[in-house]
């Protein structure tokens, strides 16, 4: 497979961007290569800068439910765009989509909307520590949430050791409340609350 211009456009990237990048999900360095530039998507399919074209499992990490280029949802961005783009202040849009959201899943009591999953989880930590008084979280080995410090932390010797951060900028301080277990083992996730009891917030 040709993914030569992907190649270059890496090269151009790593000048300005750090990691040549805009997200650690983009990097490419787990599956051993560069990383390869899309230059559109509809429905399902992605198709590269070299003309590519690949089947979407990612779907944005989450957000793309409906696939690329959904014409339903290009009318209504384009209806809203003609409105304004970023007012800084409340709309009623807002409440249409909390009540909704309420309305699909009846045991969510409030909404708070966010612009991205490192938001959302960064959100969801800060309230789970805050009502439980707690600092410690639990998150698993192999799954991406979101790129704030106390989630970029690998654990030491042991899933229940203190961790310790594996992206330069995150402190001691940060990784000593992140416990990381394997993925699906309910064994090692039952013992790391028996071994940290009454100190962690959030799973």
């Amino acid at each position: 497979m040709n993914t030569q211009k992907s190649s270059e456009l890496y090269d151009r990237a790593q000048k300005h961007l750090p990691g040549g990048v805009n997200s650690p999900v983009r990097a490419f360095k787990s599956v051993g290569r560069d990383p390869i530039f899309i230059k559109s998507a509809h429905g399902t399919t992605l198709t590269d800068v070299d003309g590519n074209q690949y089947l979407d499992y990612i779907g944005s990490w989450g957000p793309a439910l409906l696939g690329h280029s959904n014409e339903i949802v290009l009318e209504g961005v384009c209806e809203a765009l003609q409105l304004g783009t970023s007012y800084g202040l409340p709309t009623e849009l807002e409440i249409e989509m909390a009540e909704l959201l309420s309305e699909a899943l009846p045991s969510m009591e409030m909404v708070r909307m966010v612009s991205s999953g490192t938001e959302a989880t960064m959100s969801a930590l800060r309230v789970a520590r805050g009502f439980t008084g707690r600092e410690k979280i639990i998150k698993f080995e192999g799954c991406y949430h979101g790129h704030s410090d106390g989630l970029l932390v690998k654990t030491g010797s042991g899933a229940l050791t203190y961790g310790i951060p594996t992206s330069a900028g995150v402190t001691s301080d940060v990784a000593k409340n992140t416990l990381v277990l394997e993925y699906n083992n309910t064994q090692m996730l039952q013992q790391a609350f028996e071994e940290n009891k009454g100190q962690i917030a959030a799973v």
